[in-house]
């Protein structure tokens, strides 16, 4: 359960910030098993996010800004690098 909350909190950010408006970029995603590690790469076009990553959690008022510092905190690695126009996720859990 907890690979699948990082999952859905980081597919999530993927499908509303990585498409351009007004573009038909495809968002690739592809999810792995292999002895007992899941692992989940995902890429899109979106602006890059290298400035969300060292967030923290925000306070508890806060209604946004916790999908990057929950799946931190849920997955044994949380991998990002922008590859040119490219952000390229990669999300893994031990089992």
């Amino acid at each position: 359960m907890l690979f699948e909350t990082a999952l859905g909190e980081i597919g999530s950010n993927v499908l509303t910030h990585g498409r351009p408006a007004g573009t038909a970029t495809p968002i690739d995603y592809a999810l792995r098993l292999d002895e007992g590690t899941v692992v989940a790469s995902l890429s899109d076009s979106g602006s890059p996010a290298h400035e969300h990553l060292s967030r923290e959690m925000p306070g508890h008022d806060s209604e946004a800004g916790r999908g990057l510092a929950m799946a931190r905190s849920l997955l044994d690695e949380l991998g990002y690098e922008r590859d040119g126009d490219v952000n390229r996720w990669r999300l893994v859990k031990r089992l």
